[in-house]
């Protein structure tokens, strides 16, 4: 045992010492700016000039060095005094809460009308297709809000525990900082499921409307195609610390990534089997997708 613990020692020591480890300590970035300590990291997130007392340790999670390294660059920001700093967790709360409620309104919009287009034996290959692809839209959508509105519940409860650093400049910093997981996921699943609901319902609206006249059918999908291409516009051209709606993805899914592979995560406990079945569901998901789609064309092909 002893023996372990001197090797377990020179392991720690040999890892903090080396310049060359970019997960050391002395070289972990945390909203731009080199630092060692987790709560001068912390304030130097909201722009802070001024450090609390050292003697305050807390370790960094992956999932805060994906977030300074990809998303937040907070170096070109006047600085601003500890002082200045304030509490942000009311207003996190807040936050959360409001993306859960349209979350859940769309969530249940999209369940009254999933079932309300059944695939029926001897469909016309273009109302078969339509249907498909109407029952795939709105599932994920459901899929998306419903994700939606879970990481926003448990980010509330994660917040009223009180277990996190609340003393930011604005609540994106500290959310971003202290739940980035379930701020990322509440971002991305809403607005997808948003969309995703739209987009089925212009599938609906030209199936329905495409025999009795092809022409107004067009117009309309035309119509919603056009509110979809300005939702997503307006969304790319006001988002924080992102690029574009593809970014927040890649964000997303790189600091999901992160999280799966820490076991000893700060930010709440590590990933368990449940969340690789996920994985392996999804993906099993979309290879049963893809030889439906190839039985589907192949039929169409046939005839």
């Amino acid at each position: 045992r002893l023996r372990n613990m001197l090797a377990s020692s020179a392991f720690v020591a040999l890892f903090l010492a080396t310049p060359g480890l970019s997960v050391g300590l002395p070289h972990i970035r945390l909203f731009g700016k080199r630092l060692v300590q987790q709560p001068t990291a912390l304030y130097a997130s909201a722009g802070a000039t001024e450090a609390p007392p050292e003697d305050e340790q807390r370790e960094i999670d992956p999932e805060q060095t994906v977030i300074n390294e990809s998303i937040i660059d907070r170096e070109d920001l006047p600085g601003i005094t500890v002082r200045e700093l304030k509490d942000q967790t009311r207003e996190s709360i807040e936050y959360f809460a409001s993306e859960r409620v349209p979350s859940a309104l769309i969530a249940g919009a999209t369940l009254g009308v999933l079932f309300a287009y059944p695939l029926v034996s001897g469909d016309l290959p273009f109302s078969a297709l339509s249907k498909r692809v109407y029952m795939l839209l709105a599932t994920a959508s459901l899929c998306n809000t419903l994700l939606s509105v879970f990481a926003a519940s448990l980010a509330i409860v994660r917040l009223l525990g009180h277990e996190h650093e609340p003393m930011a400049k604005d609540p994106l910093v500290m959310m971003l900082r202290e739940v980035p997981l379930f701020f990322l996921a509440v971002r991305a699943h809403y607005l997808t499921g948003l969309l995703l609901f739209v987009a089925a319902l212009s599938v609906r609206i030209f199936t329905d409307y495409f025999i009795g006249s092809p022409t107004f059918a067009k117009g309309l999908v035309c119509l919603v195609g056009a509110t979809l291409s300005f939702m997503l516009a307006m969304y790319n051209t006001h988002l924080i610390h992102f690029k574009s709606y593809g970014d927040l993805w890649l964000q997303y899914l790189r600091v999901l990534g992160a999280r799966l592979r820490n076991r000893t995560p700060t930010l709440g406990k590590p990933a368990g089997p449940l969340a690789f079945t996920a994985v392996a569901l999804l993906g099993t998901s979309c290879y049963f997708f893809g030889l439906s789609a190839e039985f589907f064309f192949g039929q169409l092909a046939s005839m």
